[in-house]
């Protein structure tokens, strides 16, 4: 959904729909893990919450605004029409990535064989958060560029 109103240069209700839900996000969060006493069961469930009601008003939004009448004319038969070729790129494509953080959680993992465990796993995660931070920056100035260029240009 998000994806969807962005490429129609519609970013300020993505915007105030994840500043509402990083807001409620603390007051689920704190409620399930505090209140409720589930603990990290309960921070795995509050980001469910909050990923879903994320999804909910963006959804909300599309169908009740006016601003994508003409790009959302509903489900067909015809968006399941090349799914096959969507499948030979997804699947090595998320095998891909799933490799990648499977390894770093395997480092994490076996960095508690090492002699003073406690230092070398703190070590590794925060080399493996810098690590992650130092492409998210990049990729986060990626799309402002490209949503800057497609509105200049129409094209990508």
């Amino acid at each position: 959904q998000i994806r969807f109103l962005q490429t129609q240069s519609i970013v300020v209700p993505v915007m105030v729909s994840s500043a509402v839900t990083a807001l409620n996000h603390i007051l689920v969060c704190w409620a399930l893990v505090h209140k409720v006493g589930m603990g990290s069961k309960g921070a795995a469930l509050a980001s469910t919450v909050s990923y879903s009601t994320n999804l909910a008003i963006l959804c909300l939004y599309s169908r009740l605004s006016g601003a994508c009448k003409r790009t959302w004319t509903g489900f067909s038969m015809e968006a399941f029409k090349e799914l096959r070729q969507f499948g030979e790129i997804a699947v090595p494509s998320a095998m891909m990535v799933c490799l990648e953080w499977w390894s770093f959680e395997l480092l994490v993992l076996l960095s508690g064989l090492l002699p003073n465990p406690k230092l070398e796993t703190s070590v590794l995660s925060i080399c493996l958060n810098t690590g992650a931070l130092m492409f998210t920056v990049p990729s986060g100035l990626c799309a402002a560029i490209r949503h800057t260029r497609f509105q200049r240009t129409w094209c990508w």
